[in-house]
């Protein structure tokens, strides 16, 4: 009997998982169109769909890293009540949606909820579509630092004509994100955006402690030129917004709204923009008030409070006595409760306060105190009073109100109080408990001080035939530019093959001098970055580099002794290069030398020189051997390259030249040499820089293994 039950509980267990398995259907490959019925689906791939994707009530679509749909045709998503899901697997988070190439039809998205995502929304650049409408979604709680929404420009069309889409982002909630919702060209002669009655609540942009345009929720370019449509903001609530600082994870201030480029004025009129004073409006916004070349926000009327057709959330909390909490507010003593003001109704039957704090005065050791409250509703105030009082010994805590929703059933994002200076009294006890743990390593790995060798003796000279002093060797591994067209993320950009030989002479036991003879490629793309305006540029190269590198290298390892203890022999060195260069660039599927175009009006401005070929640089670098035997030694290399010139990638400290121009004079290249002086067409402003908007000066890293052997005894 009892071995019949085992059998069929197995037979039981079977099934659960053969059901489990067949209720999550997996995503994959490029397919002519797509239907996402309700039901789980997982993406763990790129997953391309040409023609139309449409995602049913019910569905549930998990993004695992590096998970990704890219939609090029018609879209349309249109949940009932947000039950439609598209979120990322935790600790595995993929990306979200990318809407890109050139269609003739709609992108529709309703009732859905965006959350745990990389970038939930990407308009990629040269996208087109007819009409774009984004309205009634939850974007909550998504972990990419890059955008939640990131709209680039549709193609350039320099012929103006009456054909336009409308862009419509209505009505959505985006809170606790960690990124801004960004939008290439607010004034454009092809877009006509409107971006009206949605709720920006708690959300985190990272940044540094300097705050600029992006470091905001909500930024954007607006133009003098192609601006026949003016975005229209109207109707939105921002509130409880911040800049977070990467280096201490601390909240610098608020930050709400950002904008950049030619024109002189942008309208944000009839917003609730966190506060009903002028000056705390003021300070967090991004506009002519601290940038003179940026336009200056015109906010005023704003509105006092959130208007009721905005997704339901707390924009305001006040002590019990009606004084507002500031944004630092310390709270190290007993609260007896605070009053919450919202846009509509809430329902706070089921809402949680939980009192967090530190159980002693440095140590990690956190104490999450739950507590019973009383809630006195008065219109769309709240008056919760704490019947559990909390014995915090004074220690800084911040209060935490969840598990809130409005009386529709919606979801109210959580209202923390005293949270910016919890943030800071932590980051200060997580430098104080890294401190601790690095002196308790120190002590355990004291040792009886080593007696210090003099410099003479560090650097004795070597008694022994010149010759035997040489060692060659054979070098190869990758090259990756750095330098203007470029990612900041060095994986992003793209490899190339490096060879070298390499001589080198050993001067002390301590020290030595190289050469290296070097050949390889340098080559890169604007699309390879995450910098919007470097992808607009859209510049691209590929540069052929033969260089001489002299250097002088500090051994850690005595480099006359051979001793199977000591295979292990690190070393660093500075060196400088000699090398010269060619940039080409492709052009009508030929491979053109750019230098002689003069790409930036070198050659139509008498004040300007065609740049040289050849420079000089110079860099450190880092060695790993592995001593084989006396002779014979492997390793890996790397080094980091500064040149003296800028024009690696042909794009320098040149402002763009006039297209006219360059035709008249280039001859039978002057097309090609407008082409490569702005290949995206993009429009730019008069003494705009080529190299913006990074540092111009060109840098790489040379990296791999190398095999050496000393030839003579």
């Amino acid at each position: 009997m009892f071995r019949l039950m085992k059998f069929y509980f197995a037979i039981l267990l079977f099934a659960i998982l053969s059901l489990q398995a067949n209720a999550q259907d997996t995503l994959s490959g490029n397919l002519p169109s797509l239907k996402i019925t309700s039901g789980l689906h997982v993406i763990k791939n790129v997953v391309t769909v040409k023609g139309d994707l449409i995602v049913e009530p019910g569905a549930r679509i998990e993004f695992i890293d590096p998970g990704i749909l890219v939609c090029e045709g018609p879209i349309s998503i249109k949940g009932v009540n947000k039950n439609i899901e598209f979120f990322g697997k935790q600790k595995y988070e993929g990306v979200g949606l990318v809407i890109k190439n050139i269609d003739s039809s709609a992108v529709d998205i309703q009732n859905a909820v965006f959350r745990n995502l990389q970038l939930p929304l990407f308009f990629d650049f040269a996208w087109k579509r007819n009409s774009v409408n984004i309205s009634d979604n939850n974007f909550v709680n998504n972990v990419g630092k890059v955008s939640v929404i990131q709209v680039l420009n549709t193609p350039f069309n320099f012929n103006l004509d009456s054909s336009y889409l409308n862009f419509k982002i209505n009505s959505n909630l985006f809170s606790g994100n960690n990124a801004a919702i960004y939008f290439e060209d607010l004034k454009s002669d092809h877009v006509n955006f409107e971006i009206m009655n949605n709720a920006f609540v708690s959300n985190n942009v990272y940044g540094f402690k300097n705050y600029n345009i992006s470091t905001n929720v909500f930024y954007g370019r607006a133009d003098q030129v192609f601006s026949r449509f003016t975005a229209k903001i109207e109707g939105n609530s921002f509130a409880y917004n911040y800049l977070i600082d990467n280096n201490t994870d601390t909240i610098v201030h608020v930050a709400n709204f950002g904008i950049y480029g030619t024109d002189k004025s942008f309208p944000l009129k009839k917003n609730y923009l966190g506060a009903s004073n002028v000056d705390k409006i003021r300070k967090s916004i991004y506009d002519q008030t601290l940038n003179y070349n940026a336009p200056k926000v015109d906010f005023e009327p704003f509105l006092n409070q959130p208007i009721g057709s905005n997704p339901t959330h707390v924009f305001k909390v006040t002590n019990l006595d009606d004084t507002e909490f500031s944004d630092s507010v310390k709270i190290n003593e007993t609260l007896k409760g605070f009053v919450l003001s919202a846009n509509n109704g809430l329902e706070l039957g089921k809402a949680t306060i939980t009192y967090s704090s530190f159980k002693d005065d440095s140590s990690m050791k956190k104490m999450d105190t739950v507590l019973s409250f009383d809630r006195q509703p008065n219109g769309n105030e709240y008056k919760l009073t704490i019947t559990k009082i909390v014995n915090n010994g004074k220690k800084v805590g911040y209060y935490n109100l969840t598990n809130i929703t409005d009386t529709r059933g919606n979801y109210v994002p959580d209202v923390k109080v005293g949270y910016v200076t919890y943030l800071n009294d932590l980051r200060r006890r997580t430098l104080i408990a890294a401190l601790v743990k690095e002196r308790k390593s120190e002590d355990s790995l004291k040792r009886p001080a080593a007696p210090v060798d003099s410099i003479k003796n560090i650097f004795q000279k070597i008694e022994a035939p010149m010759k035997s002093k040489f060692e060659f060797g054979v070098v190869t591994g990758g090259a990756i530019f750095l330098g203007t067209v470029s990612s900041p993320n060095v994986f992003k950009n793209v490899m190339n093959l490096y060879n070298g030989v390499n001589v080198n002479y050993t001067i002390y036991s301590n020290l030595s001098a190289s050469l290296t003879l070097a050949m390889f490629k340098l080559s890169n793309s604007d699309y390879n970055s995450s910098n919007n305006e470097q992808i607009a540029r859209g510049m691209s190269f590929s540069t052929s580099v033969m260089s001489i590198s002299p250097s002088i290298n500090y051994d850690f390892v005595d480099n006359r002794l051979y001793t199977k203890a000591r295979r292990l022999r690190p070393s660093i060195g500075f060196g400088v290069d000699l090398f010269n260069f060619t940039p080409t660039g492709k052009y009508n599927g030929n491979e053109v030398p750019l230098q002689p175009l003069g790409t930036g009006g070198q050659l139509i401005d008498s004040g300007k020189k065609v740049y040289s070929l050849m420079s000089f640089g110079y860099f450190i670098n880092i060695k790993l051997k592995y001593q084989l035997n006396r002779f014979n030694s492997v390793g890996v290399h790397f080094s980091y390259h500064k040149a003296f010139t800028d024009y690696l990638d042909d794009v320098g400290p040149d402002t763009y030249p006039d297209v006219t121009k360059l035709l008249e004079k280039g001859g039978a290249n002057g097309p090609a040499a407008a082409y490569f002086s702005n290949p995206t067409r993009l429009s730019v402003s008069p003494g705009q820089v080529r190299a913006s908007p990074n540092d111009p000066t060109d840098k790489y890293i040379n990296f791999g293994i190398f095999y050496s052997r000393r030839l003579f005894k």
